[in-house]
């Protein structure tokens, strides 16, 4: 009996139980549902774009930010392109992996059989999820059925829910860009949403938005399901102030942005520019596919839009571009490959990160033409260097490059019977020399231990240094190339006529092997250089050929230029006698040896020119002898420089001046280019 009464007791616990649940789940608690439902939000769902792709001739899913820049202008032109799709989008939305288990609930605690759902976009003025108010069926577009605010998709939220990717129909471009235009795009407008009149609208934001309804009273559960994307149909930044110069065979092409257009601070919308021009008034200037664009445009990109017959620049048409996409910082390009007197039209255009291109700026004229380098003027003016970079007149082997050789061969030979001590020191050495001299206050105390492991004071030492070995300087000078000397050094000499008398830096890196340290320093070294000059190209125009007659340059659009990379072998003495022994910080001392200066002349082109049967770059050889005075910087803090040694193995530090007579005219030999200088060079040094 009493188990019988336990068993009783037990069901009607269970069954009353039951009936409490029974009834939890169909007691009302308000419009939200039956109590028990859950309402959908955002997290239950995620939305991508897909663009239809004409090799897969599918429907890809875009990337993020292929998405994000996927709404311009001429894709809205494109007004559907139903061939291509090209002005279409679909729209794929991903349930979450408890969507469907969600709505399943909800729909059978109330009572519903699919539940609604309904696919919007509008702008950010209204929210299309809200109670229905004055303006929201207006500017609220339904993308399942423009014509009409309440059309559902089929299957309502059961359909989008119970599939892994649910994907909306093709929709055009051009009614994310109408909606929100009130009445231009709007239900009961028979469809007036595929319009391009908005196509061009500055860059704004759309709103799509997902109206999911599981209650069975005619309200999304939430109004929060939406998701935002840009539309952008202009481009804000149009090139102004173009100018064009004529070069040889080419043009120099320059633009500025108006007041307060700054593209480096609109970098996250502004790609770059890209240049078009005509030949005359309306011929293309290079074959076609020279140049791809980097821009849409509806006549180029979609199957069913056809240009207004005028063709040219007026329709971006991609074969009259001139150059491919510049970077967004540039302002100046040089177009090559044109025609010497004949008229081009030139124009720059904006291009933005949506793939729209600006309003073209004015068509500027202007010829191309021919202009003077350096080389071509020394030729015409004389000139007996002939280019090439054999060192030796009349193919014979001359004493100034048998001396070259031989400097080098003993310098390797001296080194190779020396020691080197620690490998690998000198380099890092000359990278912190400047900075450890300069942060004296960085010293470290040594510390020394007895038998007993005691730590105590170091005893008093003279400090004798690492062994000496090698040397590196790095050295700056002003120099000036006398190429006018061949002339009688007159300022009419073809230097002075293109780069004019001025001096410019020469940058030197000199590394000396120290073979001997007796009284003094002997040691033989090795130096490498490098000079430029740059000036505008002289128009041909004008120029006599009268070498002696009196004339004036009118510059070009182009660039000419003269580089010279010297090279030198040298044996030097520097008297550290005063230095060594009696702490004196003062070291004069002396060079002397060859040197072989490789030279190269550049056209507008950026080409190695030719004129008179040379070429414009070879090589030069010479002798060379300086006299200078070295500053020991080790006395502005011994303990640094003690340290400096120590942990980097460089002995001393100098700075240095000297005075330098560079011979380099052949040595003797003839159709030699003349590029030496007598001038100053000051550096520091650093001796391992």
């Amino acid at each position: 009996m009493p188990h019988f009464h336990l068993k009783s007791a037990l069901a009607c616990v269970a069954s009353c139980l039951a009936l409490l649940a029974g009834g939890r789940a169909f007691a009302q608690y308000g419009s939200g549902g039956m109590y028990g439902a859950s309402a959908l939000t955002l997290s239950d769902f995620s939305i991508k774009f897909e663009a239809y792709d004409k090799d897969q001739k599918d429907w890809v899913e875009l990337n993020d930010t292929q998405a994000a820049y996927f709404f311009n202008r001429a894709r809205c032109e494109c007004n559907g392109d139903s061939t291509n799709h090209t002005g279409e989008v679909v729209i794929a939305i991903q349930p979450a992996s408890t969507t469907e288990a969600k709505v399943r609930q909800n729909l059978a605690v109330n009572g519903v059989n699919a539940g609604g759902a309904r696919l919007f976009v509008g702008g950010t003025a209204y929210n299309c999820l809200q109670p229905a108010t004055l303006g929201v069926t207006s500017n609220c577009l339904n993308l399942t059925d423009p014509s009409r605010y309440e059309a559902e998709i089929p299957g309502g939220i059961s359909a989008i829910s119970s599939v892994r990717v649910w994907e909306s129909p093709p929709i055009p471009v051009a009614w994310f860009f109408g909606s929100a235009l009130s009445p231009m795009c709007g239900p009961g407008d028979g469809g007036s949403c595929d319009s391009t009149a908005a196509c061009a609208s500055a860059a704004t934001k759309r709103t799509i938005y997902l109206w999911a309804e599981t209650s069975g009273n005619g309200t999304p559960d939430s109004a929060d399901i939406h998701w935002e994307t840009n539309v952008v149909g202009e481009v804000d930044f149009t090139p102004t102030n173009v100018a064009v110069a004529g070069g040889n065979e080419a043009l120099e092409v320059s633009w500025s942005w108006p007041a307060g257009q700054n593209p480096s601070a609109s970098s996250s919308i502004f790609m770059g520019v890209q240049i078009f021009c005509v030949r005359g008034a309306d011929y293309q200037v290079f074959k076609d596919g020279a140049f791809g664009p980097s821009y849409m445009t509806a006549v180029t990109t979609c199957s069913n839009v056809v240009g207004t017959g005028s063709g040219g620049l007026a329709e971006y048409d991609p074969r009259f571009l001139c150059s491919g996409l510049l970077p967004s910082t540039t302002t100046t390009h040089r177009i090559t490959g044109l025609q010497n007197d004949a008229p081009y039209g030139v124009a720059v255009a904006a291009i933005d990160k949506y793939y729209n291109v600006s309003t073209l700026s004015d068509l500027v004229y202007a010829n191309p033409i021919p202009t003077v380098d350096f080389y071509t003027e020394y030729k015409r003016m004389g000139g007996a260097a002939q280019g090439g970079y054999c060192a030796v007149a009349s193919g014979r082997a001359g004493p100034g490059l048998l001396g070259l050789a031989a400097l080098v061969g003993l310098a390797f030979v001296l080194r190779r019977k020396g020691k080197r001590r620690r490998p690998g020191a000198w380099p890092l050495g000359l990278v912190l020399a400047a900075g450890t001299l300069a942060a004296g206050a960085a010293q470290a105390q040594a510390i020394y231990h007895d038998d007993m492991a005691e730590i105590r004071e170091a005893e008093p030492e003279v400090w004798r240094g690492t062994p000496r070995e090698f040397a590196i300087e790095a050295r700056f000078g002003l120099y000036a190339p006398d190429v006018d000397s061949e002339f009688g050094g007159s300022d009419a000499g073809p230097h002075a006529f293109i780069f004019g008398n001025s001096k410019r830096p020469m940058w030197q890196l000199e590394f000396d092997w120290e073979i001997l340290q007796a009284f003094g320093t002997l040691a033989v070294g090795g130096v490498v250089g490098y000079y430029k000059e740059n000036a505008k190209a002289c128009k041909l125009e004008g120029l006599q050929d009268d070498p002696n007659a009196d004339m004036g340059c009118t510059r070009s659009g182009d660039n000419t230029s003269l580089r010279l990379i010297p090279f030198a072998a040298l044996v030097l003495y520097r008297f550290d006698v005063l230095a060594e022994r009696w702490k004196i910080p003062l070291v004069p001392y002396g060079k002397m040896g060859l040197n072989y200066t490789l030279w190269q002349v550049t056209d507008g082109n950026g080409n190695t020119p030719s004129a008179g049967g040379g070429k414009g770059a070879g090589g030069t050889l010479g002798w060379q002898a300086s006299v200078g005075i070295s500053l020991q910087l080790d006395w502005l803090d011994p303990g640094a420089a003690r340290g400096f040694d120590a942990d980097a193995g460089v002995n001393h530090t100098y700075a240095f001046f000297e005075l330098a007579h560079i011979d380099s005219s052949g040595l003797g030999g003839k159709n030699a280019l003349r590029v030496g200088d007598s001038t100053w060079f000051a550096g520091l040094m650093f001796e391992f």
